[in-house]
């Protein structure tokens, strides 16, 4: 499998920033593959030297970091049209790993055509920081929510980023509904929190008709309240369209 640049689905979508000719021909040049990941697979570990940047085509992925006890806190969720590796090229060493948790499939991009970028495309360039920018505000304030919210609080938030994110990249089914491959371990690592404690907060949530996950779906059924739980703030969009790589 491998899909052309010019015809890519994700570029259509309007969460995107359009390409100028100019860069479509640049971003074309570096890519080299198009590869598929199954789940549990790890596409990038920790401390990985000099490797390629990738760009999550189809499929959902978590970036994670294992502490020497073998406990993962998992620091984002990889939705298709993000680009992880990035650190590598721009430090020479990547300090997490990333693992598909659904079967996946990533553009495979050459890292060194990076500095190419910055020489040769400005506009796009700073796109790419833009965002880089936007999604670390993202995370700071879901590593703030660690330290100072409940456990409802936590998945709450989660379910509602996640679910704006896929809104935001037209993958949402209908006005409450969205995919959520997310197991009850992945729910864990992300918010701190005992498997044992998330399904307990799960069934809080479902018992409310706030929300809830089954077979593979996140029904918000209370957006309202559930923002209200939450301390929820909106994903904002103050650059415009995302940076696509």
């Amino acid at each position: 499998m491998f899909v052309r640049c010019d015809l890519c689905p994700l570029r259509r979508r309007s969460v995107f920033r359009p390409f100028s000719d100019n860069e479509l021909i640049f971003i074309t040049q570096m890519k080299t593959d198009h590869i598929v990941v199954a789940p549990r697979v790890d596409i990038i570990r920790e401390d990985e030297v000099g490797g390629p940047v990738y760009t999550l085509f189809e499929g959902w992925a978590i970036r994670y970091h294992r502490f020497p006890s073998g406990a993962r806190q998992i620091l984002d969720i990889v939705l298709p049209g993000d680009t992880v590796g990035m650190a590598s090229v721009v430090l020479g060493r990547i300090k997490h790993s990333v693992q598909a948790i659904t079967t996946a499939t990533l553009c495979v991009l050459q890292g060194k055509g990076f500095s190419d970028l910055f020489a040769g495309h400005p506009a796009l360039a700073l796109n790419v920081l833009q965002t880089r920018v936007e999604e670390e505000q993202r995370m700071d304030v879901r590593l703030a929510l660690l330290g100072r919210s409940t456990a409802e609080q936590r998945i709450a938030y989660l379910m509602l980023e996640t679910f704006d994110r896929l809104r935001q990249r037209g993958m949402v089914n209908g006005g409450s509904t969205c995919p959520f491959p997310l197991q009850r371990r992945e729910l864990a690592d992300a918010a701190g929190l005992s498997r044992v404690h998330v399904a307990r907060t799960l069934d809080g949530l479902r018992e409310r008709r706030l929300a809830e996950i089954q077979n593979g779906t996140l029904v918000i059924f209370d957006r309202p309240n559930l923002t209200d739980l939450a301390g929820y703030i909106p994903l904002g969009t103050a650059v415009g369209r995302r940076a696509l790589l």
